[in-house]
């Protein structure tokens, strides 16, 4: 399954600073940014969201300062304020395909799919060629068919085992398929729910390939102890 991590972010902060979007700002708004900048590379982040703020109070449209204030709430995991940053970068320059990437993996971090394929379409749009783009946007989309096909499974495990309430096989299989996602958690609570129901094979359940996750846990040997 696709990790947050491989929708590695384009850095902002070096690739916004120059060009035209600087030279359309106010010399004040280009002063602010840059400094920010700078506080950026050296690791100071609140006082560099200080100064991209100023940046964009001196020139509400500096394209360039509103994308690095989103990189730098991104850093300080402002999750939240570094997508509505990003937004409104792309909303002043339509054709940023690097806002439009780190937009789309913020969605990632989120778990909002929908909205970064969105996000990555939108910058193909602005850039057709970027590798980058390409490469996550397929990504994403092959991690929402696997959650797609993980809703499903469990649904009709779960289904199965509401059909059955007093069949310990059917909790079996429910707990199987969330640890075949690895959702430990409610693995756990279906296996408990299993031996309670009676469940009596333990050598198969000890050696289940499917439960090897579980096995690493402390709470696997608690739960069969004395069976």
């Amino acid at each position: 399954m696709m990790t947050r991590q491989q929708l590695a972010a384009v850095l902002t902060i070096g690739l916004l600073l120059g060009g035209t979007a600087a030279l359309a700002a106010s010399n004040e708004a280009v002063k602010r940014n840059n400094f920010g900048a700078e506080l950026a590379k050296q690791g100071k982040l609140d006082a560099a969201v200080t100064e991209f703020q100023a940046a964009i109070q001196s020139d509400a449209r500096y394209t360039a300062a509103h994308a690095n204030l989103a990189y730098t709430y991104d850093r300080l995991g402002r999750v939240d304020e570094a997508i509505a940053e990003y937004k409104e970068t792309v909303a002043l320059d339509p054709k940023n395909a690097i806002a439009f990437n780190n937009l789309g993996v913020l969605y990632v971090k989120k778990e909002s799919y929908d909205e970064a394929i969105q996000a990555f379409e939108d910058g193909l749009k602005a850039d057709p060629s970027n590798a980058l783009l390409k490469q996550n946007l397929s990504s994403v989309k092959e991690n929402q068919n696997i959650l797609k096909e993980r809703e499903v499974r469990i649904a009709e495990a779960r289904k199965k085992a509401e059909a059955a309430p007093k069949d310990p096989r059917a909790a079996y299989d429910v707990a199987r398929v969330y640890a075949s996602f690895d959702m430990q958690d409610q693995a756990f609570e279906w296996l408990e729910k299993a031996l309670q129901l009676g469940l009596d094979d333990i050598a198969f359940v000890r050696e289940d390939p499917v439960l090897l996750g579980l096995r690493r846990d402390p709470r696997f040997a608690r739960l069969l102890e004395g069976r």
